[in-house]
């Protein structure tokens, strides 16, 4: 069976990935629970660090090798904000049995973000039930989130207590050698030509995740490119000061971005279709075009045809709200940011 896996799993094996010294605990767990052709002891890892980290990375670097050992598995990654709307679309619909089914009986499962459950304690139960059903039949499990468990605010203590009866590793920030280290390996990856002093003066910025830090590789690349110019120490210094004037854009570019990133049409994000599939690139399309240029919430609404500009305003509440919950979903707006060449810095 293949895991039901969405657009952010799918993008994130396309990120090279390289094991660093921040990463070595963390990847010698998930290999041995993932090699392992019997059941392995403990079960379940529970992986926790900064936003941005690699958590997610490390993991779907590892992965390939579980399914080249286990062919036949049954395995599945998701969110757990996914698990949760699953969750509660299964009981909405009466069809708690069908639910419980499709996750109980896998022999791996995946859960990121486990901190965005908290003071969910209607989901939190039904998620611990589903761990004690994968691990009671010799099931493997890898849960990931920002904080360890125990300070998981508002959590069922049999939850924590899961967690905790498993592997914890934390992977920290990296350190200047790794940053570094990390840059250098990314550039010859993606053939980006900026020689050791350049990628230095990023690796000084401490305050950059590794997400941040390829995110500012590729656009680098991209508005060098732009604005034809060369990637030299004066440009890379220009755009860490921020001293570099954006390319200018527009609701039609941004959106032609985001259809390339969500594997949509144009014709389907300003059609009025209301599916799940369409919403979620045309609310961020109308995000983006909110933050990224001038243009008014009435004209951005008109180029969706809506008819009504509140429809932006939710569509730009609702995506700040899942920004701040989906790691998966701030690489996509990350990825969409460095096509049209926008800064993050």
């Amino acid at each position: 069976m293949m895991s039901k896996s969405g657009p952010s799993q799918q993008q994130s094996f396309e990120t090279p990935f390289k094991i660093l010294k921040e990463y070595q605990y963390a990847s010698t767990a998930v290999t041995e629970l993932l090699h392992s052709l019997e059941t392995p002891d403990p079960q379940l890892i529970y992986l926790y660090g900064p936003s941005g980290c690699g958590k997610s990375a490390l993991i779907h670097h590892l992965l390939p090798e579980y399914l080249a050992l286990h062919p036949g598995a049954e395995w599945e990654l998701l969110t757990a904000s996914e698990f949760a709307a699953r969750f509660a679309l299964a009981s909405s619909n009466q069809q708690i049995a069908d639910f419980q089914k499709g996750l109980r009986g896998l022999d791996l499962l995946i859960l990121e973000d486990v901190h965005s459950l908290e003071n969910r304690s209607h989901t939190q139960q039904e998620l611990l039930s589903t761990l004690d059903d994968i691990l009671g039949q010799g099931g493997r499990i890898i849960v990931s989130a920002t904080k360890p468990p125990g300070e998981l605010a508002l959590f069922l203590k049999k939850l924590t207590n899961r967690f905790h009866g498993g592997i914890c590793a934390a992977i920290p920030p990296l350190d200047f050698q790794s940053r570094q280290e990390l840059l250098e390996f990314w550039a010859e990856v993606e053939a980006i030509p900026l020689p050791k002093k350049e990628l230095t003066l990023i690796a000084q910025k401490k305050d950059l995740s590794p997400r941040e830090l390829f995110a500012v590789l590729k656009q680098l690349q991209t508005v060098s490119r732009i604005n034809r110019q060369p990637l030299d120490s004066r440009f890379v210094k220009q755009y860490l000061q921020g001293n570099l004037e954006p390319p200018r854009t527009s609701t039609a570019k941004i959106t032609r971005a985001v259809c390339q990133e969500f594997k949509t049409t144009l014709a389907e994000i300003r059609s009025a279709n209301r599916s799940q599939q369409y919403v979620l690139p045309r609310q961020c399309a109308m995000f983006l075009s909110r933050e990224l240029t001038d243009e008014s919430l009435a004209k951005i609404a008109n180029y969706f045809n809506r008819k009504n500009h509140s429809t932006v305003i939710h569509a730009c509440r609702q995506i700040q709200t899942d920004l701040e919950k989906s790691p998966g979903l701030r690489q996509q707006i990350s990825r969409i940011k460095q096509q049209l060449g926008v800064y993050l810095l």
